[in-house]
Order: C-alpha cells, then structure tokens, then sequence
C-alpha cells in the first residue's frame, strides 16, 4: 500500500502568524493511520516534525514517522517535505494553499509523488480540505477532501470530528470514506487525544501480513508534545 499522510500540515499553519517561528512536534501514536488506514500494520509509531512559518504566511517544514506496509516491502520511514502559504484573518477566517511531497526511505523513488493542497478555515472552526495528486504510485490522478470541526467542552476538553473522501482514477485502489471521532486536551506542552476511527474501505484490500484488518473500526491513542525554538 503505497498511502501517506501529512498529519501536521494545518495545525502548523493554523494559528495566526505575527512573526516568523521555528518550532518542532514529537508524537507517540498507537497506529500511524491515514484516513483511517494504517500505515504501520497496526502497530505504534513515533513521528516528528519541524516547521516554519514567516510573517508573510509562508510555511515550509518537514515530517517523519516509521511506516510498515507489509512484512516484505521496503519501505520503512515516511518522510514528507512541504511548503506554501497560510493567512489567518481577526473574523476568523482564513486559508492555506501549498505542496507536499511524499518520500519513504529505503523503497524505490516511485514509492514517492507529490501532492498540492488548500483548504480555508471557517469561524466555526471547522477546516476543509482537499489534496490532489496524479502520480504512478496512486494508480494515477487522485483527490482528497477533509472536513474537520471542534467542540469546546468543560474541563478545557475537546470533542474533534473529522470525515474524509478518497477517490482515485484508477483502479489500483478503491474509492472510501472515513469518519473519526476524538476527544483531546491540552497539558501544557503536551496534547493528548483518544479516538475512535472507521472506514468503509473493502476488507481485501486492507489487510496487514499477519491477516488483521488495517481499515475497520479501531481506537487510536495519540500523546504529542511541541516545542518552539524561535
């Protein structure tokens, strides 16, 4: 399975930006999925990034984590490069538009493809998405749209909804829908979050080396922690 996410992309641009910052996440998760499939055979992951962000709204960063695709594929590391710009605006309104390029260390260079991206933030702070790509390693042209949306809750909690369409041109892999449901709150410089997550991806073509399915319902455990550099 040659899938990827780019889990930091918006919350690293996503704040309002009043002067140029370097800053860095370290994130332990119980299953390193994309939209609800795993990228790690259901097994931990320990992701990383870095990013920048200027005054101007430019962003670039870059993000890692371990992958495992199968028993026998190469892969081992996903590392992503990406960059563009993002404005946030005082009626709470804002936009992010760039590229990412998607890399796995240790598999052939047509493992990696690139990707471009833009979404707008509403004031209700719900984010939409979308992600295009044409590439070999999707089976050709694809897209991507996320809708994500927050609720404050007492006890400085959040409820994190977020549901997500694929559809590809080819017929490497199959259209899905995923929905994910989460709560998360913050302790100091870290951030916990415990969700649930599902697909109506098909069973036959989600399946880990050991026969577990990588794409049906499953709950997800994330402890992350950021720190600003400059």
């Amino acid at each position: 399975m040659r899938l990827a996410a780019l889990a930091l992309a918006l919350a690293a641009v996503s704040a309002p930006v009043s002067a140029s910052s370097l800053s860095s996440t370290f994130t332990a998760v119980s299953d390193y999925t994309f939209d609800g499939v795993s990228q790690t055979q259901n097994d931990p992951a320990l992701q990383a990034s870095l990013d920048f962000s200027a005054e101007n709204g430019f962003y670039a960063g870059v993000w890692a984590s371990n992958v495992e695709f199968s028993d026998t594929d190469p892969a081992n590391t996903e590392i992503d490069l990406y960059a563009g710009f993002a404005k946030d605006y005082e009626s709470g309104w804002g936009w992010t538009a760039g590229v990412v390029q998607y890399t796995y260390t240790g598999a052939p260079s047509s493992y990696d493809y690139a990707e471009i991206t833009g979404g707008v933030t509403f004031p209700t702070t719900t984010t939409f998405q979308v992600w295009a790509a044409d590439d070999d390693a999707l089976g050709g042209g694809a897209w991507r749209a996320k809708v994500k949306h927050s609720f404050a809750l007492p006890g400085e909690f959040s409820l994190d909804l977020e549901a997500t369409r694929t559809q590809y041109e080819g017929s490497l892999y199959t259209d899905f829908t995923h929905g994910q449901i989460g709560v998360s709150r913050e302790f100091g410089a870290f951030t916990a979050y415990v969700g649930y997550s599902d697909t109506n991806a098909p069973d036959d073509e989600r399946v880990a080396s050991n026969g577990d399915l990588t794409a049906d319902g499953r709950f997800l455990f994330t402890l992350s922690a950021g720190i600003d550099w400059f």
